[in-house]
């Protein structure tokens, strides 16, 4: 509880005035020095220049002020030197392939003098104290210099000799500079708040004021013994030395405290320093539970007030335990990205809107990745309960970090620690994060993870000391950090991020825990799903954005119509965001299958496009509203405390009539569930595109036989249940095995299947969509059949020779077309590689029966995963059957199912992979050659041989693979590290 930090002046003076502070959480006198300032531009490096001779004009309202926000008041000023300019800004432009580039706004480098003249009746015990200077300050009061800070990640006071201030007028003069900081080993210091859009940000931000204490009491916070048997109120070092001298004379280093619940007193008495109470009586904290108490302290100077929580967040073997009980961390990676203000809201209300979003959705933890949030973002979540991960820029110096534990560790949500995101891990990092541990163990009740991902540890090694099993890690690096640190962040070589999907099985992943010393594991950033850009978001941004006005929508926007996709748009975008919530459904359900793992930090809830210029990763765009497809229904599903998942995994193609054994467990974290119950059901489920052949012209002797009414849509095909008995908190456990019986049909059919678990308080449910295809899935043909040259390979002379005779060719394979290799794995967000949306045309012949709702559903897992998606380039007309979706930023004109009328022939090409074991892809392959040689195939489009000789001979496109895994070349603490190397 830092009390200065959150002091209220009530009633601002007027400048050169100094005011008493009279609110209840005041305890010192201050003259606010918000408003106008003189100001000069300097260029130069912030070093270089004698700063208390340099006069500048008059600024109205000077603080707080960025400089990018401020240069139409600079100029209707008279100021007029020429700003230097972010130098790593730049408009993106598409197509990009590589690494894209970070978004970026214009803004101002350099250094600002700022002078003031301020009126004091006190000339001893003044400090200077700022919320937030960007990024360095020097001070001179009187024209002489007085101290010095680099850093940006908190408030923090600067003392101001004693005998530099006089009665009367006094002129400060600061030099602010926006120069990167440096940190340990004179690496620079690298995060969220200095990427992107404020990697040239520059100025003071909130409260700058000068105080005169009143009394020692600073730095108040509370600590949870670890057995929370009893909790610690500290009063800070400062106060306890003030109190020291107090004691010579009596009581003067005494005061009085009160800790009050709803405004009623549940405790108090007096104390020359820090006391312990016994939890006894008291309510922890919790997620669940958010309770706080308010602290009151009164000295004779004044009387001071602070909200805390008691809670304890502890490592027990391989688990994490909250106040006793075992927890799961359910988290989100929180990205610093301000849709509507760019820089972080200093407006409460803002942040329990976005937390109880957050919250509603069933996550319990935020990571915030590499910044430090303001004191309004922690307040919400102290509010609402939710657990938060304090993640510091990369690199920054030891002094800077203890200041961030101690503006930090009197909320009671902050219950982790850690240094940064993604840099390496080596003999000199392995000094810093000892000292870094000892700052958290010794100055707060939290705990410790080195860093989110262990470079240098278990990715990206070196020669020396790396073993190979159970994965390739370094073990004496592990165990040396085992020594000090509580629990370790994991990559687990993107396993359940950037390979999700193909990547190792969760029971691989749980051998790997012996790697980990016996330590708890939290998975890093899992999903990392890439969505299309819906580019109807643009109109919702602020008029005037710099963000928008980077182009980030703008340029996809303009990329599209020069491809002549514009009209897609809104498709690709609604399509994308089925398909990215049914990845992301079972990559949370993967980690939650995993045993030896207590958490997760979910990359991402919201779109944040900081990264990479444009980085669709989110469930929520930047707005947080939720992305087609999904609910909030559905997210709890499988991001509860409690989440049922099957032995399925992503097979959810079944053989009409067969008995599908599946099994059924819990990853239970909600309570201990007695005498529980598991229900299982089966239920008929509709598509857009319907589930009957919708083409006269096809005759098929199953599927004409069985045409499927509306009023089975929702039916219950099969049901069961189980007795389960008693599932513990903490547990993941089996609940059951079932011989599930697929209804026989002659015609492809979508089901649910849903499964229940109730066990006293606990309950979870969850559905998997499952298609059924007939055994059979040979289709009669009309006469003309023999006329249909099916193959799997065909030369572009043959091909063309075909067409030239009048044939029917059916082509399964990519042939002599250029293409790209497919799988289910949606893109990753940010890339300009990989496919991000499917579309289905609607009622077409070809897919007569085929159940989908118009994109690809997990019913086309097998028949994508090794398939190819072909080039339809040389600017013929497209309009596939089935389209293949590659990223905004590379666009390409692709397909897996199309047709088109070349001369007299016709041809029909499907480039999916038809494996042997994939009733989906039997049926299809079947149908396809009925339809080809029916009398419905009559391709809309038609080539000249030319125009099919220029599509099979034109360039190939392909951008570059993704090669940014864990690896950021944008973030200068990998770029350095890297070139170092």
């Amino acid at each position: 509880i830092n009390m200065n930090r959150i002091a209220i002046v009530t009633a601002l003076a007027m400048a050169g005035n100094v005011s008493q502070c009279v609110a209840e959480t005041c305890i010192y006198d201050a003259v606010p020095l918000e408003g106008a300032w003189e100001m000069a531009y300097l260029p130069e490096a912030w070093t270089a220049v004698a700063c208390p001779g340099v006069r500048g004009v008059r600024i109205e309202n000077a603080v707080p002020g960025l400089w990018e926000n401020m240069v139409p008041s600079f100029r209707r000023a008279g100021m007029k030197d020429a700003f230097k300019p972010n130098p790593h800004y730049m408009k993106q432009t598409y197509p990009i392939t590589g690494s894209a580039k970070d978004l970026t706004v214009p803004g101002v480098s350099g250094c600002f003098i700022y002078r003031r003249t301020v009126r004091v009746d006190r000339t001893t015990g003044a400090f200077l104290a700022f919320d937030c200077v960007r990024n360095k300050v020097r001070v001179w009061v009187n024209g002489r210099f007085a101290a010095a800070r680099e850093g940006f990640s908190t408030p923090f006071e600067l003392a101001v000799p004693d005998g530099f201030l006089r009665r009367g007028d006094n002129e400060i003069v600061l030099s602010v500079s926006n120069d990167p900081c440096t940190g340990y080993n004179g690496q620079p210091v690298s995060g969220m708040t200095t990427r992107g859009p404020h990697v040239s940000t520059g100025g003071i931000e909130g409260r700058c004021e000068l105080r005169f204490a009143k009394n020692g009491l600073s730095n108040v916070y509370v600590t949870t013994a670890k057995d929370l048997k009893t909790f610690t109120v500290h009063v800070g070092d400062e106060g306890r030395g003030k109190r020291e001298e107090g004691r010579e004379k009596g009581e003067e280093g005494k005061f009085k405290w009160e800790i009050r619940r709803e405004g009623k007193p549940v405790a108090k008495g007096e104390a020359k320093g820090d006391f312990t109470l016994p939890t006894d009586g008291f309510v922890f904290w919790s997620p669940e539970n958010p309770v706080r108490y308010t602290l009151r302290v009164r000295t004779p100077e004044g009387e001071c007030s602070q909200k805390f929580g008691i809670r304890r967040l502890v490592a027990d073997g391989e688990s994490l335990r909250l106040n006793g009980k075992f927890v799961y961390l359910r988290g989100v990676t929180e990205h610093c990205y301000y849709a509507k203000t760019v820089h972080m809201p200093r407006d409460i209300t803002y942040y329990r809107e976005i937390m109880r979003k957050r919250r509603d959705l069933g996550f319990n933890f935020v990571r915030f990745h590499t910044y430090l949030p303001p004191e309004e973002f922690f307040e919400a979540t102290d509010e609402l309960g939710l657990l938060v991960h304090v993640e510091s820029p990369n690199f920054v110096p030891l002094d800077e970090y203890r200041a961030i534990v101690a503006f930090a560790r009197r909320h009671p949500s902050v219950v982790i620690y850690c240094t940064g995101n993604e840099t390496m891990i080596d003999g000199r990092a392995e000094a810093y994060l000892k000292a870094v541990a000892d700052i958290v163990h010794g100055e707060s009740d939290a705990l410790f993870t080195p860093m989110s991902a262990m470079r240098g540890v278990e990715y990206v090694l070196g020669r020396d000391g790396v073993v190979n099993k159970p994965f390739k890690h370094n073990p004496a690096r592990m165990k040396r950090l085992a020594e000090f640190c509580d629990f370790f962040t994991s990559y687990q070589l993107g396993a359940t991020s950037y390979h999700s999907l193909n990547g190792q099985s969760a029971a691989e992943l749980d051998r790997w825990g012996d790697a980990y010393c016996g330590k708890p594991r939290v998975s890093h950033e899992i999903c990392i799903d890439g969505s299309f850009a819906d580019i109807s978001i643009e109109k919702d941004y602020p008029k005037g954005s710099p963000l928008a006005a980077s182009g980030v929508y703008s340029e996809i926007r303009r990329h599209l119509a020069e491809r002549g996709l514009l009209d897609r748009a809104e498709t690709y975008a609604r399509n994308s965001a089925e398909w990215m919530w049914r990845i992301r459904k079972f990559t949370f359900e993967k980690v939650r299958s995993m045993k030896r793992t207590v958490g997760y930090d979910f990359l991402g809830d919201i779109n944040t496009h900081y990264h990479t210029f444009g980085y669709f990763v989110g469930m929520m765009d930047e707005f947080f509203r939720l992305k087609s497809g999904e609910t909030v229904e559905n997210a709890l599903r499988y991001n509860s405390a409690a989440v049922l998942f099957t032995n399925l995994g992503s097979d959810f193609n079944v053989r009409a009539g067969e008995k599908k054994r599946v099994a059924f467990s819990i990853s239970n974290f909600a309570g201990d569930a007695k005498d529980a119950v598991v229900r299982v059901s089966l239920v008929r489920e509709g598509t857009r595109n319907g589930e009957c052949c919708q083409c006269e012209n096809v005759a098929s002797s199953n599927v004409a036989s069985s045409q499927l009414g509306k009023d089975a849509i929702g039916k219950e095909e099969w049901k069961a249940e189980k007795k389960v008995g008693e599932v513990k908190n903490g547990e993941i456990a089996a609940i059951g095995e079932f011989e599930v019986a697929i209804p026989v049909s002659d015609k492809p059919v979508k089901y649910l299947l849903r499964a229940s678990f109730v066990g006293g308080a606990v309950k979870a449910e969850n559905e998997w969509e499952v298609y059924a295809f007939p055994k059979n899935s040979t289709f009669s043909t009309r006469p003309n059949s023999q006329n249909v040259r099916v193959v799997s390979n065909i030369s572009r002379d043959d091909l063309l020779a075909a067409m030239a005779r009048g044939e029917r060719v059916l082509l399964f394979g990519a042939g002599p077309f250029n293409s790209l290799k497919t799988t289910y794995r949606i893109g990753l967000a940010g890339r300009p590689s990989g496919n991000y949306a499917t579309v289905v045309k609607m009622g077409h012949p070809a897919l007569a029966g085929f159940p989908h709702d118009g994109y690809c559903g997990w019913q086309f897992r097998r028949l994508m995963e090794g398939g190819a998606a072909v080039q339809l380039e040389a600017g013929v007309p497209f309009d596939p059957i089935i389209e293949i979706v590659s990223s905004e930023k590379f666009l390409i004109r692709q397909a897996a199912l199309f047709e088109y009328r070349v001369g007299e022939g016709r041809l029909l090409v499907c480039s999916f992979a038809f494996g042997a074991n994939d009733p989906a892809a039997a049926w299809l392959k079947a149908r396809l050659e009925a339809y080809a040689a029916s009398d419905a195939f009559q391709p809309a489009q038609t080539l000249t041989p030319d125009q099919l000789r220029a599509v099979i001979d034109a360039p190939r496109f392909s951008a570059e693979a993704n090669r940014n895994e864990a690896l950021n070349p944008n973030d200068p603490a990998s770029y350095v590290r890297r070139k170092k190397k």
